[in-house]
């Protein structure tokens, strides 16, 4: 698996890939041994990539956000270690309501890609005059909420997932399937702000 890690190492560039990485530098709880690899990806596109590339090469990876829901092992991780870090946010549609004092939102789709941090996207949401009062207080990045948080997942429209397959799908919540799916972006229905 050496030879594997480095030719990923070499495939996406040592500035990108870095190998004996420490964990404990990237997790909220600050603890964790180094990573065969680490890679940090800033774009879906990115992530899709590095993570089609361990399943071709038959390389373990492992994707985590803030890393505020996990704890690795002082040993490390044999493996590439994959800190998403997309960060997009977008208004794709907006449901207006015209009343006596004028016209208004009522309710808009956000997109949010899965690396977005919960308090990121409160920001953005404030920033739009939107309810943010589901979001408080829940640690970590829409992606691996989305996997634990049922509240969360009842205020989404649709989630875009990498499958077993590399194969870019649209699904609903309910067939969210930690052992089948890498979450990609989903898209919130928000109402706005009282």
């Amino acid at each position: 698996m050496i030879d594997k890690v480095k030719l990923i190492i070499n495939s996406f560039g040592e500035t990108r890939v870095k190998a004996n990485e420490l964990l404990s530098n990237h997790t909220f709880l600050r603890i964790g041994g180094p990573a065969s690899a680490f890679y940090i990806a800033f774009t879906q596109s990115e992530l899709t990539k590095i993570i089609e590339t361990c399943r071709d090469l038959k390389v373990p990876f492992l994707i985590f956000g803030t890393g505020s829901k996990i704890a690795i092992s002082d040993q490390g991780f044999l493996g590439v270690a994959i800190k998403n870090r997309t960060k997009n946010i977008q208004t794709i549609s907006v449901k207006g309501k015209v009343t006596k004092v004028g016209i208004g939102i009522a309710e808009a789709l956000i997109e949010v890609e899965s690396g977005v941090s919960i308090n990121k996207f409160i920001e953005y949401l404030t920033s739009q005059n939107l309810s943010t009062y589901e979001f408080i207080n829940i640690p970590g990045t829409i992606g691996g909420n989305l996997f634990l948080n049922h509240s969360l997942q009842t205020k989404v429209e649709s989630i875009k997932v990498l499958d077993q397959g590399n194969t870019v799908d649209i699904i609903n919540a309910r067939d969210l399937d930690l052992r089948k799916h890498i979450i990609l972006s989903a898209v919130f229905r928000i109402k706005a702000k009282n």
